[in-house]
């Protein structure tokens, strides 16, 4: 094993690498780019989905509560069908209703002169009763009675979903301001 070459090596000398500025900013560039593309198709994809409807949007909600009726569930089920409907008449009549009690509700919202819910009193003080039955005195509710509540939600929200009428003043010439329904 004699060898006339050294089995050490020496060092190389440091690798310089080019300082150039202008990859980075592209490639920097380029993802920033592919960001902005992504997300304006993101959002014109979005804007070519038809939107639902508050009714729409309320009835798959409602809808999406049988598995908690078909279970059995009659607490679960009364305080999902309850906090359903209450967002809905809060969003569709501007009245806050998901943060009261029943009483309180029902009182404050449905006792205004010329309320749209004034029509549906009977009807939305007993649903929410029944619900309140279900969710605090943890009565049992029969699968009839849980079909009866979604039924009587699902109509609620359909026989109130046309836009209320909003009301337009003319002026006439004598100056008597008459008001109309539009």
């Amino acid at each position: 094993m004699n060898s006339s070459a050294p089995d050490i090596h020496d060092i190389h000398p440091p690798y310089l690498i080019p300082q150039d500025w202008r990859v980075p900013v592209l490639i920097g560039s380029a993802v920033v780019l592919a960001l902005l593309l992504a997300w304006f198709g993101w959002r014109w994809l979005r804007a070519r989905r038809p939107q639902l409807s508050l009714v729409q949007r309320t009835l798959l909600a409602l809808e999406a509560t049988r598995p908690l009726m078909e279970g059995g569930d009659a607490r679960a089920f009364s305080v999902a069908v309850s906090d359903i409907l209450r967002g809905y008449v809060e969003e569709r009549f501007k009245v806050q209703a998901t943060q009261r009690t029943t009483p309180e509700f029902l009182h404050d919202c449905l006792r205004q002169v010329g309320s749209v819910l004034q029509a549906h009193e009977q009807s939305l003080s007993e649903f929410l009763k029944f619900c309140d039955l279900a969710k605090f005195a943890r009565w049992s509710l029969s699968s009839e009675e849980m079909h009866g509540l979604l039924a009587s939600a699902r109509y609620f929200v359909e026989s109130t979903g046309a836009p209320v009428p909003s009301r337009t003043v003319t002026v006439t010439e004598a100056g008597n301001v008459p008001i109309r329904e539009s």
